[in-house]
């Protein structure tokens, strides 16, 4: 019998992305980011089947030592599946294949988005083994699934927003977002050259929200509360867009095309690079503190300990700046 994972195994058609943006009601170029951040890459191993990877952890724990997965001193599994070798993951896959074939095919991964077997249902498909199925007959239904799986769990509106905070908390979990969102707004400027303006909603505070109630004229205290969420909903309601209180990219765009020219330009996302250039910055901005604190010292010092004070604040200078390059390059 042949398995579920091997099929026709036919590429992404050229107007994949364009449909599946259709139907989200997005910019293809927004699909596109989220897709290049969230997707594995490769859709298909060497052989032409759809390529997976396998997590025991969630096998049922009764089958654990059947297809050879141990943690052992008290670790937690997920940590336990995470140090697998592929061989390992494979040799794995293939006894809880022969166990339980449906609940391998949820304990693992599959396609370029990467989405779990125990997930199917979201995608559209009524269980794994359908799932896998079509996504190995042909890439375009992998990118089905994922878009199925972004309507499913109501990121659709994260999506049209270019709110990739949102979309990453609820797609990636609790594990660094930040990381996640920053990363897909490089994503979407390298496919556009533009910038994704920072998405507002209550409870927010700062610069942004203070050029926000400039736009929408009204008081200008930069803090998000009701008052400012239901200027934003009479606005959003008054020019035909979806009234959800959140300013958003196209939220942002209707302000401009209403105000002009003269509408305050809103603070754009970070990127990777955005983030490495404040930590530098951040670490210049002790330098620069450290070195107004050695001109003061050494105009009272000798010439010989000015020196050798110059040289701490050189050092320290160089340590501030390393440290954030180093913090940057971790995350």
């Amino acid at each position: 019998m042949i398995p579920p994972w091997q099929g026709e195994a036919r590429p992404l058609s050229e107007t994949a992305f364009d449909d599946a943006a259709r139907r989200l009601g997005c910019e293809p170029a927004a699909l596109r980011a989220v897709w290049a951040v969230e997707a594995a890459g490769r859709k298909f191993d060497d052989g032409g089947h759809v390529i997976r990877r396998f997590e025991p952890h969630h096998m049922p724990r009764e089958a654990w030592p059947r297809i050879g997965f141990e943690p052992r001193g008290g670790q937690a599994p997920w940590r336990a599946s995470l140090a697998l070798s592929e061989a390992a993951r494979e040799r794995m896959f293939m006894a809880a294949y022969r166990i339980d074939a449906e609940a391998a095919l949820r304990a693992a991964s599959w396609g370029a988005p990467q989405i779990m077997g125990f997930n199917a249902r979201d995608t559209g498909h009524m269980d794994a083994a359908g799932m896998v199925r079509a996504m190995a007959d042909g890439a375009d239904a992998q990118l089905d699934a994922f878009v199925a799986l972004i309507r499913a769990w109501g990121l659709d509106s994260a999506l049209r927003a270019r709110d990739w905070l949102a979309f990453a908390r609820r797609y990636n979990g609790s594990g660094q977002p930040e990381v996640y969102a920053r990363r897909m707004e490089a994503a979407y400027r390298r496919e556009t050259g533009a910038r994704s303006p920072q998405v507002l909603r209550t409870g927010d505070r700062g610069r942004a929200v203070r050029r926000l109630q400039e736009a929408l004229g009204i008081e200008v205290d930069g803090a998000f509360g009701p008052g400012t969420e239901a200027a934003l909903r009479r606005f959003q309601d008054r020019h035909g867009m979806a009234v959800d209180g959140v300013a958003g990219a196209r939220t942002w765009a209707a302000l401009r095309e209403a105000g002009g020219e003269d509408t305050p330009e809103p603070p754009s996302q970070e990127t990777p690079s955005d983030d490495l250039i404040g930590r530098v910055r951040d670490g210049a901005g002790a330098a620069s503190a450290v070195g107004a604190a050695a001109t003061a010292l050494t105009e009272a010092m000798p010439p010989e300990i000015a020196s050798f004070a110059w040289g701490v604040a050189i050092l320290l200078a160089g340590l501030a700046g390393g440290a954030a390059l180093m913090k940057w390059w971790r995350t």
